[in-house]
């Protein structure tokens, strides 16, 4: 063997131990992302978990087109404010006309505060407000109240 062999060896391992350290490291960084994204979607699940609402009554005002519902937070999740919520009105009028409205005009407001002031603790009751840009013609509708979390509650009411 000559001179030009041996560096020719030496060089053909350090390529194939480089070669070997790189796929290792991918390996490693792929199996760490790999663990991070399975760590959050079992927070995001025992946060679901977690979550529960109820909503205890419905009321819509036809003189002021106004709707005004009261829920409970019955989870065991902390909310510190509402801007997560969605509020979704559907249902039929008796003439038989579909209704699907997203309420973007609502306000929140924790009615029994029991402690943390500001926040949706447990077993606190809110209220939501709503002012429709047009009344709700006489049917059956639902209001639907849905966390941030994606954890909803529906409750059906009728106007006369």
């Amino acid at each position: 063997m000559g001179f030009d062999t041996v560096v020719a060896a030496i060089m053909v391992s350090a390529i194939i131990i480089t070669v070997a350290y790189t796929f290792l490291a991918g390996s490693t960084t792929i199996a760490e992302y790999s663990v991070e994204s399975y760590k959050e979607a079992v927070q995001i699940a025992v946060k679901k978990l977690k979550s529960d609402m109820t909503i205890l009554s419905v009321s819509y005002n036809d003189s002021t087109q106004q709707i005004l519902a009261f829920f409970k937070n019955s989870g065991e999740e902390k909310y510190p404010d509402f801007t997560g919520f969605d509020c979704i009105v559907y249902g039929n009028s008796e003439s038989g006309r579909r209704i699907a409205i997203y309420l973007n005009s609502t306000s929140y407001n924790i009615i029994s505060e029991l402690i943390n002031p500001g926040i949706f603790d447990p077993q606190e009751v809110a209220e939501v407000r709503s002012t429709l840009t047009q009344p709700l013609e006489n049917g059956t509708y639902v209001l639907l109240l849905c966390t941030p979390n994606a954890v909803c509650d529906s409750y059906e009411f009728t106007i006369p």
